[in-house]
């Protein structure tokens, strides 16, 4: 009651009745009760919205707390006497805790009574941050648990209850994997420098031993039903056992081989994995706990790594999975040191026999600088080996060969075609030699020719007896024409004189046989003249625009007329005109007609074919005789060469003729070729360029 109130109800003593009714609530109460029932009323409310707040604020917190991803909890940190954190509580964790930790109904029990031998060092982390306040995060290994965490710890609440918040992931398959990449780059570091496979085998188990912490390691390689071990890493105490073992008395190399995947003894003692007589071979060697990985490629046994401890071991499995790993690559990189060794004995075998060869060998790019050569190519040419590398390919090659030798390469270029060829090179000297190169194409791995390579044979001696016998020729044929060519009158004269009708037969026939034979020597010495000719250069040709169709029939009728068994059939066309010798291509085409005949003993059809080809005239003679050898058709254009075939019959030759013929159409410009199949035939041919105004 207010005092006002107090002082109005004193003054007016006449009028209680009205003052009573005055401070009477509705329901006859004083009014002062009524207000504090309904402050009671409201303030009831309010906690009571409060606690249904709080409910639900407590409600949202617990599920953010068990929605975490990451391990949480929290901890009372319990010290000695000395302030000295000895072990905690777990107060509260949330739903994945116990995954993320691996233990069970942790709440009110300590971590002493959990796992007694935990780390000193989480005890003393937790006492220092419950004391100081200072938060902390890190990753450590937890050994009692065996995992890593990645953690960070807080203090909350009243300092004096010394709690603190974890919150926590296991991390140990993330570091796990980092371990193992850092260990496989390190072993791959150490084996990419190496080349012997035993260096491999021993960086490799020394490696291994270090990483995994055992008492030994080696890597046996499988060979013929052996175990050979090269090399081995071993402790201190220990000794070796590098050696060469026979699978038929280890058993246990058999055992692994046989199970074709890791064979793991946690303890050699209690397993069931072994034998009584792998059991007691297991502790004669002190191999207690191992793991053994086998090698097999192609269904076959190649190797064994075997990590050892002479203690018992629960084997982790990316310990194992790091094993095989290890093993998988020691094998990789053996067998890459032994082919690269094998590659290297290959490389000096190869260099051996290439700088003992008679032939100069050369290897150049397509730009024609020199990027090998052997010892027998720089005797030839009188430089060193470093000078001529340095060199670009023509500063070697006679001038007047530069053109010639630069169209052969281009089609070798751009047609990846090899070819032979007869050129001079220029010695350091200055002194001129003759070669005879083959040039084949070295391809890169699109198939696109990417070098060179050129096998060069000096011919220098040879040329110059060639130069003589040529010269040889040239005076002999030439002192020959002028006495056969008199005896050729002189036949001529006595056949004129004799009359056949008082002399014997015989006698006719005789001088008949000889005229023919001394035509025959009349053509022969003709043949070594153009070749003497040809060989110096000196063959003159009296070209001018004809039309071949009138020469092609002219000469088929007088083949014709050679004949009786074959029929010799022309099938021409219209044809542009080309520069020709008439002369020179009447001998062509009657050596052509000729070799037809005489290749077809049997007779039948030769077709004698004029065509027009864009800017060229192909000539054709195509016989259905013994035909020609695939190996022979490259060489029957040579000089001197002749088929060797029972099947031609014995006919005679000197193997001039096809030589002479395809130099003839090479000074046209032209070219000349075969086309064979043995027992079927042959088809000579050859092409002319058309005539133009502007030639």
């Amino acid at each position: 009651m207010s005092s006002t109130g107090v002082s109005q109800s004193m003054g007016n003593k006449g009028t209680g009745n009205e003052s009573a009714n005055r401070n009477e609530g509705t329901d006859g109460l004083p009014v002062s009760l009524e207000s504090c029932l309904l402050d009671l009323r409201q303030a009831e409310e309010t906690i009571r919205q409060q606690q249904r707040l709080l409910y639900q604020s407590e409600a949202q917190h617990n599920l953010l707390f068990d929605s975490l991803d990451e391990g949480f909890c929290t901890v009372e940190v319990l010290f000695d006497n000395a302030d000295q954190s000895i072990d905690y509580r777990f107060l509260k964790v949330n739903g994945v805790f116990e995954a993320q930790i691996g233990i069970e109904n942790p709440l009110g029990r300590t971590m002493r009574e959990i796992a007694p031998e935990h780390e000193q060092y989480w005890f003393e982390m937790l006492g220092r941050i419950a004391l100081t306040g200072k938060s902390q995060r890190l990753e450590h290994w937890a050994n009692a648990l065996e995992r890593f965490y990645d953690i960070y710890a807080f203090r909350v609440g009243d300092p004096m209850d010394r709690q603190v918040a974890i919150l926590f992931k296991d991390i140990t398959a993330r570091k796990r994997q980092e371990e193992l990449q850092a260990y496989l780059l390190r072993l791959n570091d150490a084996l990419r420098s190496l080349s012997d496979p035993i260096q491999v085998q021993d960086v490799v188990t020394h490696l291994a031993m270090e990483y995994l912490g055992v008492d030994r390691c080696y890597y046996c390689e499988i060979e013929e039903g052996n175990a050979i071990i090269r090399r081995d890493a071993f402790r201190a105490d220990l000794p070796s056992v590098a050696n060469v073992y026979p699978l038929s008395d280890f058993p246990i190399l058999s055992t692994v081989i046989n199970a074709g995947h890791p064979f793991v003894v946690f303890d050699a003692h209690t397993t069931e994995l072994l034998d009584d007589r792998l059991r007691q071979l297991c502790l004669q060697t002190q191999a207690i706990s191992f793991v053994d990985i086998p090698v097999i490629k192609d269904d076959s046994p190649c190797g064994i790594l075997c990590v050892t401890c002479c203690e018992p071991r629960k084997w982790r499995k990316e310990e194992i999975e790091l094993a095989r790993e290890t093993a998988e690559r020691t094998w990789i990189a053996v067998e890459q040191a032994r082919a690269a060794e094998a590659l290297r004995e290959s490389e000096e075998n190869y260099r051996a026999i290439v700088n003992q060869s008679i032939a100069g060998i050369l290897k150049i790019g397509l730009e024609g600088n020199m990027l090998f050569t052997n010892d027998q190519f720089c005797r030839m040419l009188g430089y060193e080996g470093a000078e001529l590398l340095a060199m670009h390919v023509n500063r070697i090659v006679y001038p007047e060969d530069h053109e010639r030798n630069a169209a052969a390469f281009h089609g070798l270029v751009s047609e990846g075609r090899a070819y032979e060829i007869e050129k001079r090179f220029v010695r350091k000297e200055g002194a001129i030699i003759w070669v005879n190169n083959h040039v084949s194409p070295i391809f890169n791995n699109k198939g696109e020719v990417d070098a060179a390579v050129i096998v060069s044979i000096d011919i220098t001696r040879q040329k110059e007896l060639e130069r003589q016998k040529d010269e040889f020729i040239g005076i002999a044929s030439h002192e020959l024409k002028t006495p056969i060519t008199s005896i050729k009158a002189y036949g001529q004269i006595l056949a004129a004189m004799i009359d056949q009708s008082s002399v014997p037969p015989t006698f006719t026939q005789l001088l008949t046989k000889m005229n023919a034979q001394i035509d025959r020597l009349i053509k022969l010495i003709y043949s070594l003249l153009n070749t003497s000719r040809i060989a110096g250069n000196q063959l003159t040709l009296q070209l001018e625009p004809i039309n071949l169709n009138g020469l092609l029939e002219e000469h088929v009728r007088q083949g014709q007329l050679t004949t009786s068994r074959h029929r010799i059939t022309f099938i021409g066309e219209e044809l542009p005109p080309v520069m020709a010798d008439v002369e020179r291509m009447g001998q062509v085409m009657d050596n052509l007609i000729s070799n037809a005949i005489k290749y077809a003993p049997k007779g039948g059809d030769v077709i004698v074919r004029a065509e027009s080809r864009g800017g060229w005239v192909r000539v054709s003679i195509r016989d259905f005789g013994v035909g020609i050898p695939k190996e022979a058709q490259e060489k029957i254009f040579d000089r001197f060469y002749r088929v060797n075939d029972a099947s031609a019959g014995g006919t005679s030759g000197i193997g001039l003729g096809l030589y002479i013929c395809r130099e003839i159409i090479s000074r046209h410009q032209g070219q000349m070729a075969v086309e064979s199949i043995p027992d079927e035939g042959s088809t000579f041919y050859f092409e002319l360029p058309v005539y133009t105004e502007r030639q």
